[in-house]
C-alpha cells in the first residue's frame, strides 16, 4: 500500500504512543474550536476568522502527525473525545459584542496552545527516536509560531 506520507522507521514504544493519545486528542479539540471561532467571527472580525481557519487547518496537520506517531509507535490512533462547544450568541447586535467575546476567545487559546506546548515537550524529551524527537519538536516549533499570532492579535485589538 501506498502511503502518500511514509512513516520513518520507527522503533515500536507504546508507552510513549500511549501518552501521546492525549496530545493527540487534545489537537483534534483545538481543531473543532478554532473552526468553531472562525465560524462565529466569519463576517465580523475578518483578521480573526481568518487566524481561526489558518490555524484549524495546522493543527489538523498536527493531529494527523501524532497519529501517524502513535501507530508507528504500536499504538491505535482511535479518537477518545467528549467535548462541546461553549454557545456564543452573536446574533443581533453582533458588531458591538465580538471584540470582547474575540478577546475572550484568545486568551483561552493561549491558555490551551501554552498547555499543548508543554505537553508536546514532555513527549519529546521521553522519545529515545531521533525521528519521533524531529517530528515533536517541529510540532513543537508551529505551536509556538501559532501561540505568538495569538498573542500579536490579541495585542492588536
Amino acid at each position: 500500500m501506498n502511503q502518500p506520507y511514509p512513516t520513518p522507521m520507527i522503533r515500536p514504544d507504546p508507552r510513549l504512543a500511549a501518552r501521546m493519545m492525549r496530545a493527540y486528542n487534545d489537537e483534534l479539540n483545538q481543531v473543532i474550536t478554532y473552526t468553531y471561532q472562525h465560524l462565529l467571527t466569519e463576517g465580523l472580525d475578518t483578521e480573526a476568522s481568518e487566524l481561526f481557519l489558518r490555524l484549524a487547518r495546522e493543527e489538523m496537520a498536527h493531529f494527523h502527525t501524532l497519529g501517524r506517531l502513535i501507530r508507528a509507535l504500536g499504538g491505535d490512533p482511535g479518537v477518545t473525545m467528549r467535548m462541546r462547544t461553549p454557545r456564543i450568541d452573536l446574533s443581533g447586535d453582533a458588531s458591538c459584542r465580538a471584540l470582547p467575546v474575540v478577546r475572550r476567545m484568545l486568551r483561552q487559546d493561549l491558555t490551551a496552545e501554552a498547555a499543548s506546548i508543554t505537553e508536546l515537550e514532555s513527549l519529546s524529551a521521553a522519545a529515545r527516536d531521533a525521528a519521533v524527537i524531529s517530528e515533536l519538536r517541529e510540532i513543537i516549533r508551529e505551536e509556538q509560531e501559532q501561540y505568538e499570532a495569538l498573542e500579536r492579535l490579541l495585542r492588536e485589538i
